[in-house]
Parts: C-alpha cells; structure tokens; sequence
C-alpha cells in the first residue's frame, strides 16, 4: 500500500522534509530588542524595561498549538502579577498564499482575542507589518525560531534569559523571577542546541544535495530505455545511508503499487517501469527486512492480483501484524479488509 503519492510530483516519494536552521543573531544572554508593534488590541501597552521580568510570546490566529498554550500563559500572568509581564504578539497571519493587509489583520485578531475572553487575559499586540515585521524579524528570524509559539523571558537586566515552547517555560519563569536562574549555562546550553542543529542541517541538506543527484541520473538512465542500470543505480543509492534506505524502499513501493492499482497514472519516464513493479515490491520488503506493514501489503497485493493466492495470505498476515502504530484507521482497516479477501479467496 501507498501512503500518499501525487501523480504530477513522484520526486516528492524521494524527498524529505529538509529545513536548514536559521543563522541565530539573538540568543540566551543577548540584550532583548524593543518591542515594536503596529496595534496594541488587549490590555496595557508594554515596554521592556530593567528591573521587571517579561514574557514576549508569538503566537498566530491560525496556529493549533498556540490556542492551546493561551490559557497555560493566561495562569502564568495570573500567577507571577506585579512580578513579570506578559505580552502576546501576532506574527505571521500574512502569506503570498493567503495576503491580509495589516487592518485586515487587525480586525482577525481583535476577533480572536474576543473569542478567547478570559483565557487570554494579557497585553496583546500585533506585529508591525503584514509579511516580515519588526518583531517577526528581531526577535523569531533573529534567534532562528521558525516555529509558533515560541516565548521568550527577558530578566531583570534586559537580556534574553531563555527560548522556547510557551508549555515548557515554568521552570525557568520561576528561577529567573526569583533570580535563581544561571544565564551562562543557559547560553552555554543554547550554543551547544544551536551546534547540534547546524550540523544536522548540513548533513540533510548534504542528503538532499545526493537525492537530487539521484533523481536526475535515475530519470536519465529510464529515458534512455536502461531499466536495468536505473534500478541497479537505486539500489546501489540504498546502501549509502539509513536514510537512502528509507527513501528508495518507499519509492519502490510507491511506484509498485501505483502500478498494480491502476488508479492513477504515473509521469513519465517513470512508467518504463511498469513491468518491474514485483520486482520493486521485493527489494522495497528486502529494504525495509519484512518489517514494514505497509510494504508487505504491496507485494500482498501484487500477488494476489497475479492469482498467487498462498503467496498473498502469507504476506498479508505478516502485513497486519506488523502495521506502524498510529495508522490512520482507514488505511488500517483496507489492510486488514484486503487479509479477509485472501482469506476467503483462498477456502
């Protein structure tokens, strides 16, 4: 079985998600940059100044996860009143996909602060311009967060004392109001993150840079009517890395089972490929060491298809039963559908 494959995009089966980390220019023990908004829409206006502990929080009206970390940040305010502020800035509600000007977003915010009445009861404000605000850009781009929500803590003495998710911040609020809180080590302990998540950066995008090589050697060898080179070219790709490994066992199952399904078509040159897809079925389950559900079920099938029922009940059973957890319960449920199918077929 596929998991998902669009037809116009079969490279997308050997890509992965490869996000670079940003250059930080603000980290743990930088001074905090001001707070330049367009529109203060609840509470009182902030402005960070030495002596007091703030919280600078960015969130969006669009973002799941943010929803629910208000009402987590809303107990803090409550909590640590007259100790440290709280401010709440919208970023990122604009997008080339969706553009919004700022009194657009405005009126969406001022909606949505409504809506969340008391659960979202502290100063909130929105950034400064629809795309690439100020705050946006000082504070998210500047310390390499590309992610919502993300919470900052400033101390006492106007320096950035730690980053993070808005969910994990109470042990550090609690040590940096009472001034319990090791700024050297938490800088110390962001360089060591932001090292680590340098070079893993380097090393996907070193990946990609190998996967895009392959692609274009791949479509070049089945163009040019050598299927027995482009698949010994996949193979030998295979044995480079775990990662290799994982990407072409699954573009082998794709292409497989797009094949002996027949519901969609399959862009050329790709569809040179078309008498190889048992073949591909088996090195996707040699792959993967038979440890693969959603594998297995391919090969299941093609056999089944080509009337080797034994063969397919076999492979089916181990395909059940070794099904990843967390399988959305559809495609759990063709799985086991197509093993009651064999069953019955084979009596």
């Amino acid at each position: 079985m596929r998991l998902s494959f669009a037809a116009a995009a079969l490279v997308a089966a050997l890509c992965f998600s490869l996000v670079s980390a940003a250059r930080a220019e603000l980290t743990v023990g930088d001074t905090a940059p001001a707070l330049k908004v367009a529109k203060w829409v609840k509470g009182t206006p902030v402005t960070l100044t030495k002596g007091k502990v703030h919280v600078v929080e960015f969130w969006a009206t669009w973002c799941g996860p943010c929803k629910t970390s208000i009402p987590h940040l809303t107990q803090l305010a409550k909590q640590y009143k007259g100790k440290a502020d709280f401010t709440g800035v919208s970023v990122w509600e604009s997008n080339p996909q969706v553009p919004l000007t700022l009194p657009q977003i405005t009126t969406k915010v001022k909606k949505f602060v409504a809506s969340m009445g008391a659960k979202m009861d502290y100063s909130v404000a929105i950034d400064d311009k629809p795309e690439k605000g100020t705050m946006a850009s000082l504070w998210m781009e500047a310390s390499g967060s590309d992610g919502i929500p993300t919470a900052f803590i400033v101390d006492k003495t106007g320096k950035v004392a730690w980053i993070g998710h808005p969910m994990q911040m109470e042990e550090p609020l609690a040590k940096i109001v009472a001034g319990k809180w090791d700024v050297a080590a938490a800088k110390k302990k962001a360089a060591a993150e932001k090292a680590a998540a340098e070079k893993e950066a380097q090393q996907q995008q070193a990946v990609e840079g190998k996967l895009q090589a392959f692609d274009k050697e791949f479509k070049a060898l089945l163009e040019a009517d050598k299927i027995s080179e482009a698949l010994a070219l996949a193979d030998k790709t295979a044995t480079e890395s775990p990662i290799m490994t994982a990407q072409i066992s699954q573009l082998y199952n794709q292409l497989a089972w797009t094949f002996v399904e027949g519901k969609e078509q399959v862009p050329p040159p790709f569809t040179k490929l078309k008498d190889s897809a048992l073949v591909m079925a088996q090195k996707a389950v040699e792959l993967t060491k038979g440890e693969d559900g959603m594998i297995l079920d391919t090969l299941a099938f093609i056999h089944y298809k080509a009337g080797n029922l034994k063969e397919a009940l076999a492979l089916q059973t181990k395909a059940v039963a070794k099904l990843p957890e967390g399988l959305p319960d559809d495609l759990k449920k063709e799985v086991v559908d197509r093993l009651a199918l064999y069953k019955s077929k084979s009596k």
